[in-house]
């Protein structure tokens, strides 16, 4: 798999989403800066956002995890914010290292800014890291039915 940094939204040592409420990844990835983001597949760019170090809460903690776009608002920077696909609230349990939040394509409708938005309710976490970029595609083993011959 091809991590490209430039296509990053957690920072090199992954972002660490603590305190109950809303947090947004490190980074913003500008879609509207022409450059190589993906060689020969940039059409469908993969979403990669996964735990690095698993999560821990004194309480049952969940993390949900939001894919948002914005326009850009006349002088280059993002505007408004709009979540175009989230994840289910994962309770800390789960978030163990290599779990994945919205593996896939990209939802459509992006503007020109994308981030993820961490968002923890319940109760705070107390330790966990997650990596997360845009891919052109993803480790996946492929899942044949039962009994497959080839």
């Amino acid at each position: 798999m091809l991590i490209d940094k430039q296509n990053q939204f957690s920072a090199d040592a992954g972002d660490s989403p603590t305190s109950i409420g809303s947090t947004a990844s490190t980074n913003i990835v500008d879609l509207g800066i022409a450059r190589d983001i993906g060689g020969a597949m940039t059409d469908n760019l993969m979403l990669l956002c996964q735990v690095a170090t698993a999560f821990t809460s004194g309480g049952s903690a969940t993390m949900q995890v939001q894919f948002q776009t914005a326009p850009d608002n006349g002088s280059g920077l993002p505007g408004s914010w709009v979540t175009l696909a989230q994840s289910d609230a994962i309770p800390v349990a789960s978030l163990v290292q290599g779990y994945k939040f919205l593996p896939g394509e990209l939802p459509g409708q992006t503007q020109r800014f994308v981030r993820l938005n961490y968002s923890i309710g319940t109760a705070a976490m107390t330790g966990g890291a997650l990596k997360a970029a845009l891919v052109p595609s993803l480790d996946v083993s492929p899942v044949y039915a039962r009994g497959y011959a080839a």
